[in-house]
């Protein structure tokens, strides 16, 4: 199973406290574990450092918890200029924002299965796809994401 992880889904991982995390956790960790293939792009962990420094942890805790996931079995997919214009190609194919498709270029690319997101859009995103969707988090419980 390759599995590509948006930056919500890898930040939530890192926070154990987070509502969303142990249905996330299900998903990634087997990944973590090297018994799946999580897929990441270069600036994806720098991404997920500053989702946390944005839900107020310190540069120090945010830096070492992106540390500790990257001593975890990844998969890096070289971003070059072609994958970036197939995510702009599938915004318009699909009339969906270019960020949330760069993850479907990244997941056709990557050869991967899955996309693990706490997004509810990539639904519909990835209907037409080789891969799959998962949102993992219980609807009552993603309400709960907005007072974190």
């Amino acid at each position: 199973m390759r599995l590509v992880p948006d930056v919500n889904a890898l930040a939530i991982q890192l926070i154990e406290d987070h509502p969303g995390h142990r249905y996330v956790a299900e998903q990634l960790v087997p990944a973590l574990q090297g018994e799946h293939t999580l897929v990441s792009f270069g600036y994806l962990p720098l991404r997920v450092q500053w989702v946390l420094e944005d839900l107020d942890f310190s540069t120090v805790e945010a830096r070492n918890a992106v540390s500790s996931l990257l001593e975890y079995p990844l998969e890096s997919v070289v971003v070059e200029t072609r994958t970036v214009q197939r995510a702009y190609e599938i915004s318009a194919e699909k009339n969906h924002d270019v960020y949330d498709c760069f993850y479907i270029a990244i997941a056709r690319e990557a050869n991967a299965d899955r996309i693990v997101t706490t997004d509810r859009d990539f639904e519909a995103l990835c209907e037409d796809e080789s891969f799959e969707y998962t949102n993992p988090v219980p609807e009552d419980v993603l309400k709960k994401f907005h007072r974190f």
